[in-house]
This record gives C-alpha cells, sequence and structure tokens, in this order.
C-alpha cells in the first residue's frame, strides 16, 4: 500500500506526513541534499498549518528542484516548479516501485508556466517506451489541463 506523501528528488525520497514541517526540519533537508543555503532559508520561515508560511516552505523546496507527491486514493498528485520532462524522469523509479498500472498521475507544475498533465501510469509507461512522450507534453504545454 502506498503511504501518503513524500519528497523526491533526482537521486532518492522519502515518505512524509505533512511536508512543509518534514523538510524544513534541518536534518531532513539533509537528506535530500539541499544545500546549506537553502536549509537555511527553510529554517527561519514561519510554519502555520496552511497559511503562508506553509506555502513558502513548500516553494523553497521546490525551487530547489524537489517534487512533492501527494497520493489520494486512485490517484497522485506531482507538484514542483523544475520542468516537466525533467520531473518525470525524476519520479520513473518512484513511480516504477510504488504504482500499479491503473493509478492515475497528475502532475502540477507550479512555476511560471503553470502545466498540468494528468495520464494513468501504464499510459506514461507506454509514451516513455515509444518515445512519444515529447509530442505528450508539447500537447501540454499548448492545452494546459490536459
Amino acid at each position: 500500500m502506498m503511504r501518503e506523501g513524500a519528497w523526491i528528488s533526482p537521486k532518492n525520497w522519502h515518505w512524509v506526513q505533512e511536508h512543509a514541517s518534514w523538510v524544513q526540519r534541518e536534518g531532513n533537508s539533509r537528506l535530500l541534499d539541499l544545500s546549506e543555503e537553502v536549509q537555511a532559508q527553510l529554517s527561519v520561515i514561519p510554519w502555520d498549518f496552511n497559511g503562508p508560511g506553509r506555502r513558502a516552505i513548500l516553494l523553497v523546496a521546490m525551487n530547489s528542484g524537489l517534487i512533492r507527491m501527494r497520493g489520494h486514493g486512485a490517484f497522485v498528485t506531482f507538484e514542483f516548479t523544475i520542468p516537466m520532462a525533467t520531473v518525470i524522469q525524476s519520479v520513473k523509479p518512484f513511480m516504477d516501485q510504488n504504482f500499479g498500472p491503473m493509478t492515475w498521475c497528475k502532475f502540477n507544475e507550479l512555476g511560471s508556466t503553470r502545466h498540468f498533465l494528468g495520464i494513468y501510469y501504464q499510459d506514461l509507461c507506454e509514451a516513455i517506451e515509444k518515445e512519444t512522450l515529447s509530442d505528450l507534453l508539447a500537447k501540454a504545454r499548448q492545452a494546459p489541463n490536459i
């Protein structure tokens, strides 16, 4: 059974209950290879449940290359500010270990482009295998809510 949340970096991932408070702890941010500078930024942001401090913590972490994953039963949401193609490459090992073929994956780019992609895991794997992922991502850029 998949746990509810994780922070994913290009090298590894860690399961979490609550993303902001977990990544704000110095030892945890080191597990994800965040720089000392980013750790310092995170440590001074006041954490508040569902408030501006929490959102600021999440954005600092994502702007540093982390990907936020949250499970919602039969579907999973990834949130990030880096390019979607990079995210898919980074989360592929995580998905391979934790997802079934009909897991619905929603990718939300929260940076300047605000692109979104929703796709079943098996269809995403097929697009990667057939090298049509770039076509799929181009469609997401043209119609941001597919």
